[in-house]
């Protein structure tokens, strides 16, 4: 599926209407992927349209147990289990630039995937439903695997609130927040 990709805000955050009509999220600074389940296999592709799944075995083997006709969006994190947060960028990407993974770098590396939109069920094209039915399916799934997460959902009480969590982003290794509207379906680029 085409990715449907963030812009930042223009203006003040309260000019959205009520915060409640929001869902906040940590904008990760990984690899934006998307992980397909279907046929047997398991595909995991960059934004850029590239199949990755060779550099990720550690994603991939958790996602065989997906139900087929699975399509998660997401971010792919390198995040060592008991960790409070995920690895820097630059730790991610010594295992894009390997034709093989040594061992070792898969123990030292571990990679996660992050997802916060399910795009397919049961080989059913959900991108037309509204975000909040989206993200109730997507709970529903309750990946059991370390390497597999759900993104948690921020809930702040008003956007002042909103924007005291987004001063807090470097300190917790995140780039920022995403605000996504509850009722939007999922288009494509930056709409």
């Amino acid at each position: 599926y085409r990715f449907f990709l963030a812009h930042p805000l223009e203006g003040d955050a309260a000019g959205l209407g009520p915060i409640d009509s929001w869902q906040a999220e940590w904008k990760w600074d990984g690899i934006r992927a998307q992980v397909i389940r279907r046929g047997g296999e398991v595909f995991v592709w960059s934004r850029g349209e590239e199949l990755i799944s060779e550099s990720f075995p550690d994603v991939v083997g958790p996602a065989l147990a997906l139900p087929a006709g699975t399509a998660l969006d997401g971010e792919l994190l390198v995040w060592p289990e008991g960790d409070a947060q995920p690895a820097p960028f630059q730790t991610l990407q010594q295992r894009l630039q390997r034709k093989t993974l040594p061992r070792r770098l898969l123990e030292s590396a571990p990679a996660v995937f992050l997802a916060y939109d399910l795009l397919e069920a049961d080989g059913q094209d959900l991108r037309d439903q509204p975000l909040h039915a989206r993200r109730q399916r997507l709970e529903s799934l309750q990946a059991t695997h370390p390497a597999l997460r759900i993104a948690p959902l921020l809930r702040p009480a008003d956007w002042p609130a909103c924007a005291a969590l987004r001063e807090q982003a470097r300190s917790r290794g995140v780039e920022g927040l995403m605000l996504k509207q509850r009722d939007a379906r999922y288009g494509s680029g930056r709409t």
